[in-house]
């Protein structure tokens, strides 16, 4: 990431799936960046073919959470993005949350529109802007259009194209671990070697500040894939059924509270909480005592 600057808003992807009932970690920490009970959120739905139900969702979640100041635009058309009411409530925005769907449906519609323009601009001057699943997807400069899973690193795995560039150098990949992405991810790399892969469980959301560190928040696991070491590769000489080689590329699996600095590659590890450490090594401990007395000891 370019420089760092304490104005720029912080931005949120997510991983898609992520908790609106009861306890919503993920959510709460969006709210919580963008006022609290006093904040004013946007909710783009042009991702989704169900517009209603992100409605539902949404407001629902939002609202257990005391924000009250919340307005939902669906387009389908490039043209509706014009749309005046939609620029004055982003003027007056301090976040907008970008639900899921399909991302090339969400591209197609506001890529190189006045909004796409906006978002950015607002985003720089202290905007928080948050993506879950698609919407996640649409944040990096390189994004996923379409890919396949469950497959080896290969060029036919996956197509690629543009998405909005808030995130510079990165592609974002979401239900990661659930819907088996590794491959694809690891492709897209091979394919942008400049660019760093991150791969979100659901449930899973990172937070990038304007200084560029970048945090985990939620119940899964961030997967960073990283070429800045890359060997070699035949990804560019081998037909795209075929899977691909590579040598040296560097791995990440990050949870909550560990951080990663986008420009010195620096992971951060959280603090652990000597009390809490000492809970758990006592759990353990009993929880083996009272299996030991039932089965005999261990051999």
């Amino acid at each position: 990431m370019p420089g760092s600057d304490a104005t720029r808003g912080s931005i949120f992807a997510i991983g898609g799936s992520e908790a609106r009932t009861g306890d919503t970690p993920i959510l709460a920490r969006f709210a919580e960046r963008c006022g609290g009970a006093n904040a004013r959120i946007v909710l783009v739905t042009a991702a989704s073919s169900d517009a209603d139900e992100r409605v539902d969702q949404y407001g629902g979640a939002f609202g257990a959470l005391g924000v009250t100041q919340l307005e939902f635009f669906h387009h389908r058309e490039r043209a509706e993005t014009d749309d005046p009411r939609l620029h004055a409530a982003l003027d007056e925005a301090d976040g907008v949350f970008l639900t899921g769907g399909n991302q090339l449906k969400l591209m197609t519609i506001i890529g190189g529109t006045a909004l796409e323009a906006k978002l950015r601009a607002r985003q720089l001057a202290g905007l928080h802007l948050a993506g879950t699943s698609a919407g996640a997807s649409a944040l990096g400069t390189v994004m996923l259009a379409r890919g396949k899973a469950r497959v080896t690193p290969r060029l036919g795995a996956i197509r690629l194209s543009p998405g909005l560039g808030v995130l510079p150098n990165a592609i974002v990949d979401q239900h990661f671990r659930e819907r088996d992405r590794f491959g694809r991810l690891i492709a897209a790399v091979l394919s942008n070697p400049g660019m760093l892969g991150l791969g979100l469980d659901e449930d899973t959301a990172f937070e990038l500040d304007g200084s560029g560190r970048l945090e985990v928040v939620g119940s899964g696991t961030l997967t960073i894939v990283d070429a800045s070491e890359l060997q070699a590769t035949n990804i560019d000489v081998v037909a795209e059924h075929v899977p691909a080689a590579f040598a040296g590329m560097r791995m990440h699996a990050l949870s909550a509270g560990w951080a990663y600095d986008l420009a010195t590659g620096r992971v951060e590890r959280p603090a652990v909480d000597p009390n809490h450490r000492r809970a758990v090594l006592a759990a353990a401990a009993a929880a083996s005592s009272v299996a030991e007395s039932k089965t005999g000891p261990a051999r």
